[in-house]
């Protein structure tokens, strides 16, 4: 997730056109001062006065989060009625890095954003680097997985234990990606020749449905989505990926590290609705594999 910012030159501006902006960034920045000092971890007592649970999204997200349904919307619900409360979904822009999404919607806020923190933010990794970086929140709770796997038209592919078959047949994937540097520099470059690129996984997808190339390698999440409806001609699995460390994470949420009773109670319910289906039902009902968390086993 990554956004691009971009700005004109102040020296087109008239000089009272400065000074009115320098202005306002004084105001702002005061303004700023005020707010952080109030962004301050509520206790769980204040969540269950209010009766609601605040849970952040992100904007443009889908299958996850888009136009108010989706994934890690219908997980927010559900969690918020395992605690007892009402579901508030809360959506927001993603900033340049997790970390700045992380600040800005759980533990500081953003002097331009007109909303309140979140009680619980959807959708953060299971990292300890992550987790080391950003000691004012608590990540924990893992509900989904991402998986890198291949899909491939049978006709074409009839197996495919391993990548070799790649070495005889054109593979798509998407420019700049994890996929894309292992199988460009992987096996001595064995398979350089065949890997095509494309802007987004869509296209990519979208060359495979056309016959344009034998398969394509990238997130499960998004091959899932393109070959939905493609029929029993394509088959989509993980492949023995030798040398690559990263072939999936654990998705899970934030909270305010101030929030300990949350936390555990969010854990809980999270546990629980693992347990009870209430997931994998989820995930089903958006076209998507309940996924078996990569970092621990089956469950």
């Amino acid at each position: 997730m990554q956004g691009i910012a971009g700005m004109k030159s102040v020296n087109t501006r008239p000089t009272s056109t400065r000074l009115i902006a320098w202005a306002l960034l004084l105001a702002t920045s005061a303004a700023w001062s005020i707010y952080a000092l109030s962004a301050v971890a509520g206790t769980m007592q204040d969540i269950r006065d209010r009766a609601r649970l605040i849970v952040a999204v992100y904007k443009d997200f889908a299958p996850f989060s888009d136009e108010g349904q989706g994934i890690d919307v219908d997980v927010g619900k559900a969690l918020a009625e395992k605690l007892g409360l009402t579901a508030e979904i809360m959506s927001f822009k993603d900033g340049e890095t997790v970390d700045d999404d992380l600040r800005n919607v759980i533990w500081k806020g953003h002097f331009l954003w007109n909303q309140p923190l979140a009680d619980v933010m959807m959708h953060v990794p299971i990292d300890q680097d992550l987790a080391r970086k950003n000691q004012m929140v608590r990540i924990l709770a893992p509900y989904f997985s991402e998986q890198l796997v291949v899909a491939r038209n049978r006709n074409r592919i009839p197996q495919l234990v391993t990548l070799d078959a790649l070495s005889r047949e054109k593979v798509a994937v998407q420019f700049g990606t994890i996929e894309d540097h292992y199988l460009m520099n992987s096996f001595g470059g064995l398979l350089r020749e065949n890997v095509v690129h494309f802007g987004t996984m869509g296209e990519a997808v979208a060359a495979l449905r056309k016959n344009e190339v034998a398969a394509v390698m990238g997130i499960r999440t998004q091959i899932e989505l393109g070959m939905a409806g493609a029929g029993a001609d394509y088959a989509i699995a993980p492949v023995a990926t030798p040398g690559l460390a990263l072939t999936g994470w654990d998705i899970g949420v934030a909270v305010n590290a101030g929030n300990p009773e949350l936390a555990a109670l969010v854990e809980k319910a999270m546990a629980e609705m693992r347990k009870d289906g209430t997931l994998k039902w989820i995930c089903t009902k958006h076209g998507l594999t309940y996924p078996a968390r990569h970092g621990s086993g089956n469950e």
